[in-house]
């Protein structure tokens, strides 16, 4: 009960540096960036440039049935009507002949999702965009490239997110990234970022510290059985505004971004090569990372796996009893998600990305994982 892994939770570093002089732009390379308060910002920004550069009158953006509701949120911030497209069966990747269904003359853009840290085909997706003169957003808000490997962009606009458990936590802020100066100046211009000043600073980093205590595992379990704070809920809030990325953030981009690349990937091996061992007849588990074909040196957020409905949720209960950090990540699809019933009304059904939603289960990747919490996962995956 006093043990309880977290599914994601780097550090964050609380060094700092000046943002003129020390913001990260190698590592985005051939991007260039445009910071804002939240990556939800950050893509409502970018779906605006998608409208500016198309200009039509009914602006559509085009999304996976099963994803985060802050994608809805940032369409209908930006004025655009989200058009849900259903899952390949057993991916995370979108239904290609769906798409192409869906993709139209108001179509502006494209949102390429990245769960889990498993890319999009986006080349697949490229070919389907262009003859409608769609953009195609990446949403990374879930991958970032490690040392192993950088190039992992491909989409015209990428939107990253800094918030609470991403890749690169300063628990807030997003960014932009642009190869083209066409999508660059399309972008709205950010509002004053929120509290710039020395008081800020030392504030982030009073949260920066807490936070660093919290997700230790002797002390997660706290939180957690806290339902006020709703950790790890999935819901919707509408957006209110696009504002800057403050430079207390800014200034620990660069160490929290050379800190997560430092990091190493034995956790994640571990998964792989432990899965791979597996006798999965009772289970049904798929190993996404591996049928997805995950390139070599790519990391993922979280590890995911899907393994029988009927066995999902008892699964992840014993994983939560014994604190392995389990997830079932987004509790269905977007339409029956609460808040935004009325704002999909008349999509779907979705069945392959409700069949994906009663599934999924995730596991833990991060550097907190111990031998004992990689056993306990062999354990009950392996049982009957």
């Amino acid at each position: 009960m006093f043990y309880q892994l977290s599914p994601v939770g780097n550090p964050i570093r609380i060094s700092s540096k000046d943002p003129a002089v020390s913001l990260p732009c190698s590592v985005f390379e051939p991007y260039q960036a445009e910071y804002f308060a939240s990556g939800t910002a950050a893509l409502a920004a970018a779906i605006i440039a998608a409208i500016r550069i198309k200009n039509v009158e009914q602006p559509e953006v085009i999304l996976p049935a099963y994803s985060c509701p802050d994608l809805v949120s940032a369409a209908i911030f930006a004025g655009a009507k989200p058009v849900l497209v259903d899952l390949e069966p057993e991916r995370p990747w979108m239904d290609l002949e769906q798409l192409l269904a869906h993709t139209g003359p108001n179509t502006v853009a494209i949102i390429a999702a990245c769960l889990f840290g498993i890319s999009e085909r986006i080349a697949l997706l490229r070919a389907i965009a262009e003859p409608v003169g769609a953009v195609i957003i990446e949403d990374s808000a879930q991958a970032f490239p490690g040392n192993e490997n950088k190039d992992i962009w491909q989409g015209d606009l990428v939107v990253l997110s800094f918030g609470r458990g991403k890749p690169v936590n300063l628990l807030g802020g997003g960014a932009v990234l642009f190869r083209d100066a066409t999508f660059g100046d399309a972008l709205p211009m950010p509002g004053a970022s929120l509290g710039s000043g020395w008081s800020n600073q030392i504030l982030l980093r009073l949260k920066a510290l807490l936070f660093n205590r919290i997700i230790s595992p002797r002390i997660y379990w706290l939180p957690q059985s806290l339902p006020f704070l709703h950790l790890g809920e999935t819901r919707y809030h509408p957006m209110l505004g696009i504002d800057a990325m403050d430079l207390a953030r800014l200034s620990m981009l660069p160490a929290n971004i050379a800190a997560y690349q430092d990091n190493g990937m034995e956790t994640q091996a571990a998964l792989s090569g432990m899965i791979e061992r597996m006798d999965t007849s009772v289970t049904g588990l798929i190993d996404l990372a591996r049928v997805c074909q995950l390139p070599l040196g790519r990391r993922l957020l979280r590890y995911p796996i899907l393994v029988n409905e009927s066995l999902r949720d008892r699964l992840y209960q014993q994983l939560h009893r014994l604190g392995s950090g389990p997830s079932v990540m987004y509790p269905t699809t977007l339409p029956r998600l609460p808040g935004l019933e009325a704002l999909l009304a008349g999509q779907g059904p979705f069945p392959v990305a409700e069949a994906f939603a009663a599934c999924i289960l995730t596991l833990p990747t991060h550097r907190l994982v111990g031998s004992k919490d990689l056993a306990n996962i062999r354990r009950v995956l392996s049982s009957d």
